[in-house]
């Protein structure tokens, strides 16, 4: 009996270790076909309950046993089946599809087959092709639905983005930037370009709902570069080149002559408009009032100082038969050009050091980057310091790490740029050329500079110049000084821990620190503030942003399905300061420091606060990985509104990839897939951080308390909500055609609305959440492979966006209880049934041929109904959409009137919203060339050409510079011409906001060109470098558009600005080596 249990125990026992033995834990790691380790892939023993997914690095640990049969599988893969032979397995997965890029999400990576949204993700090596010093700059032209304006050539200055039209009247338009997982408000140059992996940027509600608040308006999401994304090993990259002014400015009078010679002319108009004059009292009258005097009408602000001509009188200057300069009048001296003493040949360096390293468990990435970046206006540069590290670290295959830190200095002069007449941009383009840079004396001959040495400059304080008196822009920017100094400290940590099978723990901690420091000094002989003795001003700003996130993930498969259930929430904390000091009387004429002034100038500080948080439930399920579907609702909180901070929002999706049926069996179409979402998301940006509340600003009132009332809070403010509905399709054809349709619905309900009330109450708006916006659009992505043969390639990419934009519903006015009818702003009119952007201004109808005055639309209620304006009786209408509602029963009568105030603003059937934009691209090789080039276009749409409205403007004589078409002006009785007569401003307004200055916003503009060369490996292994790559490459570097100098592509709604610093056109060479 002892022996039959011992024989039993020992078989018992021996199971018992076999049973054991065989249920081994398997460790394992799943890589692409290059060796890219692949996170996320599901793994399962077959036949079984038991699954996992793999980590950062593309690592599992299942419980398995002998001979078992694990499949490996992850959408957009083919799916493998390896049997376990060892504690230790290697699986690697053939790419199934050309449309398998990584998209980045809320919730992790997934395949762009298995995404039920809309999104475009951009490789950073297509970014990096490009030299530009941020990110924002970059994007331009890589995505249909996502416009990027660049408004500034200030070297260092960022773009606006906006993604799918605009999302709101006063709420914030601006995507959410995530880098890394978190949440990132610091500035664009802090994030080198280099050091991008990919940018994922989402567009629907789907997509943007996993990052909880602040998606109503996009999401671009940031990855950045590991230590296994790029192998082991050492980078160099040298970039050197220059910027220069590629982009054409206006076209304006260059000759002196030429504008005394308009000027004479518009003075002999003045003169022709004289009760009683004839040709030869106008000529007389236009000598006598060319010059300013103390004796002749008050028109010309032309200074006998600014006559150069070695003549005695005007008669001896103009012929009057050709309103030009007499042949042989010779000058004293030639005034200077201006833009020889402005712009300036300018170098832009880069370089670039990384390195990493990597083994099975760990990884490390470092980057080191300089840029020294120089404007072609002078004293505008950008200086960049960066550098970064990466981490990655598994633990026993349950902990997993992930950990960044990025550290960036920068400093920037940005002296004439701002929207001033400091601005040398206004100097260039609008100073008459009659103005010299530098002050004359009597025989013309420049005056020393006693202080600085060289030469003075003319400020035009001697009798008065007529433009821009008291300053000079160019000079100032020589002798002033303003400038920025930032330092910034990104640090982003990711934990995963695998909790159980199928069950994780995720936590991402990002925190962000930003110092900025403005710096500003007006020297104390010659700048706007030598009255005071000069001033120096110093401000300091600090921004600290931290955000946690915490996920509790759980995957499982059951039969032929995958499901992910993920619980989440998210706080964040942003906190500003804000500091400025200022001092006048200096003691050194070029000193910085707050203690080089004496006299103290009142000063400023505040602190700002806000918070959000955000609870997330989020589920994604596919069925035999054809049918896919997705779901989340978040639970949103802010600090900004008060009575109701909480908002409820959701986004679901779904997909079917058609071409995975049984029944789609076709040679043609490689892949196929439909997909559609629907979902609202909150927006709380733009209203400020305490809209909720009244604002006072606290002054001092003779040593006491002064709180002066500023802005009315509204306590019932709440989220706003975007309501958003996607449709779309992404195939690929004949294994060369790659695209992608999609059709939108933004809908904006709630919106945040300055509402108009009346001065009674003691404020003018208050903030409300009325009204009701919606952006309609469709959206294309095409690529094709042209030809493939031998050594030689060929593709070639065009993408676009065409979106309507209408107002449903506006506001209520408390008056009436009705929605208001029209709301203007600027130069647009707000009203149901019309866009944001509706130009509502007068309607010019040109230029009377026997006057030569300009004329517009009148309209008038014809009270007597007689068809003729009547002082006495019938009233002018200056607001015609207003004034018909207000008064439906008006007899409306329309003619045309010369008085610009008496011009109708009305709705003049033009809007600023293009037809259609975006960008298409031609990549080539040939052997070891490369060759790349993307253009940008647009097509409809008008714009307003502020710039090109204020060069001809019919002004006070001297106080303007002038278009070139203003040669094609109106002159005598019988002139055909759209261009009015000059008249020394006896006509009102001519430059005045009128669809006379609308100008097609078409366009067409070569964004980015590179030429490549991959060195022979061959040639390179003697000196111990792995690869090297040298190249040319161009940005901003052609603009074809209605007229030169105007650039539509440079703000939103494409307005020109006489301030404006047109973007820099950049030519560089690089060197790139693998060593």
């Amino acid at each position: 009996m002892k022996t039959k249990l011992y024989q039993i125990f020992t078989m018992v026992a021996l199971f018992s270790y076999v049973f054991a033995f065989s249920q081994q834990s398997v460790t394992g790691i799943v890589t692409d076909s290059d060796g890219v380790p692949i996170p996320g892939a599901t793994v399962n023993v077959i036949e079984s309950s038991t699954a996992t997914t793999t980590d950062f690095d593309g690592r599992f640990t299942i419980n398995a046993s002998m001979n078992d049969v694990l499949v490996v599988s992850y959408v957009g893969y083919v799916t493998q089946e390896v049997s376990i032979t060892g504690a230790s397995v290697e699986v690697s997965l053939d790419s199934s599809t050309a449309l398998d890029e990584v998209v980045i999400t809320g919730f992790g990576e997934v395949t762009r087959q298995a995404f039920t949204g809309s999104a475009k993700v951009v490789a950073g090596e297509t970014l990096q092709k490009k030299s530009f010093t941020n990110l924002t700059q970059a994007l331009s032209g890589e995505s249909p639905g996502v416009a990027v304006f660049n408004s500034s050539g200030q070297p260092g200055s960022s773009s606006t983005i906006r993604i799918r039209g605009f999302g709101s009247v006063n709420g914030s338009r601006s995507p959410l930037i995530i880098v890394d997982d978190s949440p990132f408000l610091g500035s664009y140059n802090d994030i080198n370009p280099n050091d991008i992996k990919s940018v994922t940027i989402l567009k629907d509600a789907s997509a943007t709902t996993p990052y909880g608040a602040r998606g109503a308006n996009g999401v671009i999401v940031i990855s950045t570069k590991r230590g296994k994304d790029r192998g082991d090993g050492l980078t160099v990259e040298l970039k050197s080149g220059t910027n220069y002014q590629g982009i054409d400015r206006y076209e304006v009078i260059k000759s002196p002559e030429e504008y005394i010679g308009i000027s004479w002319e518009a003075a002999y108009q003045r003169g022709m408009l004289q009760s009683g004059a004839t040709n030869t009292s106008a000529i007389s009258y236009a000598n006598d009032n060319l010059f300013e005097s103390d004796t002749n009408d008050d028109f010309s602000d032309i200074s006998q100082v600014y006559n150069m001509w070695n003549v005695a009188s005007v008669a001896e200057l103009i012929d009057p038969a050709t309103a030009s300069v007499r042949s042989g009048v010779t000058r004293r001296y030639n005034p200077e050009n201006w833009e020889d003493y402005s712009l300036q040949s300018a170098n832009r360096n880069e370089a670039l050091l990384t390195f990493s390293e990597s083994d099975d468990d760990s990884s490390i990435y470092t980057s080191f980057g300089f840029i020294d970046d120089k404007g072609y206006a002078i004293n505008t540069d950008y200086n960049r310091l960066n550098a970064r590290i990466a981490t990655t670290q598994t633990f026993a295959d349950i902990v997993n790490l992930n950990t960044t830190l990025n550290y960036t200095q920068s400093e920037s002069n940005n002296n004439g740029t701002g929207s001033s007449s400091s601005s040398q941009f206004w100097w260039l383009d609008n100073i008459p050329n009659i103005y010299p840079l530098f002050l004359r004396d009597a025989d013309g001959n420049k005056v020393s500079d006693p202080i600085y040495g060289g030469y003075l400059y003319d400020y035009g304080l001697e009798d008065g110049r007529g433009f821009g008196f008291a300053t000079n822009g160019v000079a100032d920017s020589y002798i002033n000084i303003s400038k920025g100094k930032a330092n910034s400290l990104n640090f982003n940590n990711d934990i995963r821990i695998n909790l159980a099978e199928g069950l994780t723990l995720e936590n991402n901690f990002g925190y962000q620190y930003f110092m900025s420091e403005g710096i500003s000094m007006d020297e104390p002989f010659y700048s706007p503030a030598k009255g005071q003795g000069g001033q120096v001003t110093r401000s300091r700003s600090e921004t600290k942003n931290w955000t946690v996130r915490t996920n509790l993930r759980y995957l499982t498969q059951f039969d032929d399905f995958d499901l992910s259930v993920i619980l989440a929430h998210v706080a964040s904390q942003y906190d500003f300061n804000y500091l400025y000091a200022e001092r006048t009387n200096l003691v050194m004429p070029q000193g910085t420091d707050i203690s080089n002034g004496v006299v103290n100038a009142p000063g400023d500080g505040y602190t700002d606060e806000d918070t959000t948080e955000s609870y997330i439930a989020n589920f994604t399920l596919n069925y035999q990985e054809k049918y896919y579907l997705s779901g989340t609702f978040n639970r949103d909180g802010s600090s900004r509104f008060i009575n109701e901070p909480w908002g409820n929002f959701y986004g679901l999706g779904t997909s079917w990839i058609v071409s995975k049926e049984d029944f789609f069996n076709s040679n043609a179409i490689n892949f196929l897939k439909f997909k559609t979402s629907y979902g609202v998301i909150g927006n709380a940006g733009g209203v400020g951080l305490y809209p909720g509340y009244n604002i006072y600003s606290v002054n001092n009132l003779n040593d006491n308390i002064s709180l002066a009332f500023l802005t009315k809070g509204n306590k019932d403010l709440t989220w706003e909500s975007s309501n958003q509905f996607n449709i779309g399709t992404e195939f690929e054809i004949f294994d060369r055609i790659q695209g992608s349709f999609e059709f939108y619905n933004k809908t904006t309900t709630d919106m945040f609305f300055d509402r108009r009330v009346g001065p009674s109450v003691g404020y003018a708006s208050i903030t409300v959440n009325d009204g009701e916006l919606v952006n309609t659009g469709v959206e294309f992505d095409l690529n094709f492979d042209v030809l493939s043969k031998n050594d030689f390639s060929l593709s070639i990419g065009i993408n676009g966006e065409s979106f309507t934009n209408e107002l449903i519903a506006m506001a209520i006015d408390p008056a009436t209880g009705k929605e208001q009818n029209l709301d203007i702003s600027g130069r647009y009119g707000r009203q149901k049934g019309r866009s944001l952007y509706d130009f509502y201004i007068p309607v010019y109808t040109g230029v009377n041929p026997d006057t030569g005055a300009a004329e517009w639309e009148r309209y008038f209620d014809d009270v007597n109904d007689n068809g003729v304006y009547d002082d006495a009786t019938d009233e002018i209408i200056t607001s015609l959409a207003q004034y018909t509602y207000d008064n439906p029963e008006a007899i409306l009568v329309q003619d045309t009137t010369d008085v610009y105030a008496d011009a109708a603003d009305q709705f003049s059937g033009y809007t600023a919203i293009p037809d259609l934009r975006g960008a298409f691209s031609l990549n080539a090789t040939y052997g070891r060339f490369s060759f790349n080039a993307l253009f940008n276009y647009q097509v409809g749409g008008h714009a307003y050409d502020f710039a090109y409205a204020a060069l001809m403007d019919n002004d006070l004589l001297g106080t303007n510079n002038f278009h070139v078409d203003i040669r094609d002006r109106w002159k005598a009785p019988g002139d055909v011409t759209d261009i009015p007569r000059l008249d020394g401003r006896t006509q009102l307004q001519q430059s005045s906001s009128s669809t006379r200055f609308l100008t097609k916003a078409d366009y067409i503009a070569l964004n980015n060109i590179r030429l490549a060369y991959d060195v022979p490996e061959t040639a390179l292994k003697t000196i111990g470098i792995d690869s090297a790559n040298i190249y040319v490459s161009g940005d901003n570097l052609w603009l074809m558009s209605e007229r030169k100098g105007f650039n539509p592509s440079n703000s939103v709604t494409g307005t020109s600005d006489w301030y404006r610093y047109n973007p820099l056109s950049t030519i560089v060479f690089g060197l790139k080596l693998n060593l």
